[in-house]
């Protein structure tokens, strides 16, 4: 029988990012964390925690986490329902997604159910090709991906299809394009990647122009906001999703460059397959909102 009192702190290292920080949440000394955290590893025969900075679960570790954080999920929603909590009533639910889907659909999916359920969201943001780092790690109780994968522990359910267009200013796309956009003239214009693990501009590229891979000068912009802003302003060219960009082309504040790079993601929702009632209700509202907006997008 698992000791929880041991997994707690070693779920705190691992959540706090240090020994001494754990110890502060669990109020005991930083000793009493090591030697919890020992016992557990003499407990399970394995190592659980790589003691690097910050310290870092092992794949054991990071099982350990997700069962804990199912088997703590379940016994904050009986302890609500029965009455006995003593704290605020909310309970905390950590989710992964790209912050395509943040800006796009994801909030205003879920506002209403956040409105009317004691649940506090944490949401963590990255490319949608790595939110599944978090669920590995024992982060996330679900994420939004562009990965379909089996994942031991998880359920997949297909979201919908969110699709970008290559756009610019006019005036960029007067500039560097004045006879439309081909392999010499993509390569000497500035483009803008969301961050260095973006793939989306060049994989637009290579559906226009194929091999060799055309690596354009480039902007690195890690907000939706700024990074449509930029497009713009005229300061280069980037790929949006088209629930964005179809206003703004309207508006006349960009154009699409060329329908052949239009990029077609499918998006998947992970989330653990013994879910709580609050897990089980937030996936409902993420899929039915989310492929809501996006079968909307698709027919545009």
């Amino acid at each position: 029988m698992l000791d929880y009192r041991l997994i707690e702190a070693f779920a705190a290292v691992i959540e706090e990012g240090g020994f001494e920080r754990a110890a502060n949440k669990l109020h005991i000394t930083q000793s009493a964390v090591s030697q919890r955290i020992r016992q557990l590893e003499d407990e399970v025969g394995r190592i659980l925690v790589l003691r690097e900075s910050p310290p870092r679960a092992t794949e054991a570790g990071e099982r350990l986490i997700r069962h804990y954080r199912q088997v703590a999920s379940l016994e904050g929603e009986a302890i609500e329902e029965l009455g006995m909590s003593g704290r605020s009533g909310y309970q905390h639910l950590p989710i992964a997604v790209n912050a395509d889907c943040l800006s796009v659909w994801l909030l205003e999916a879920i506002l209403p159910y956040l409105l009317k359920t004691a649940v506090t969201l944490e949401i963590m943001v990255d490319d949608q090709d790595r939110t599944l780092r978090f669920l590995r790690s024992g982060e996330a109780a679900g994420c939004v991906s562009a990965q379909k994968m089996a994942i031991q522990g998880f359920t997949t359910t297909r979201i919908g299809i969110l699709r970008y267009l290559m756009c610019a200013s006019p005036g960029f796309a007067e500039r560097w394009f004045p006879g439309g956009i081909d392999r010499e003239s993509a390569g000497r214009a500035p483009c803008i990647h969301f961050t260095r693990f973006d793939q989306l501009q060049y994989r637009g590229l290579e559906r226009l122009f194929g091999e060799p891979r055309i690596e354009p000068p480039a902007f690195y912009i890690p907000s939706t906001e700024k990074f449509i802003g930029g497009a713009v302003a005229g300061l280069a060219y980037a790929m949006i999703p088209q629930v964005q960009a179809a206003p703004l082309i309207n508006a006349g504040s960009l154009v699409e460059l060329d329908p052949g790079a239009r990029l077609e993601t499918t998006l998947w929702w992970y989330s653990w397959n013994r879910p709580s009632v609050l897990l089980k209700e937030l996936s409902e509202a993420i899929l039915k909102e989310g492929a809501r907006v996006l079968s909307s997008a698709e027919g545009a």
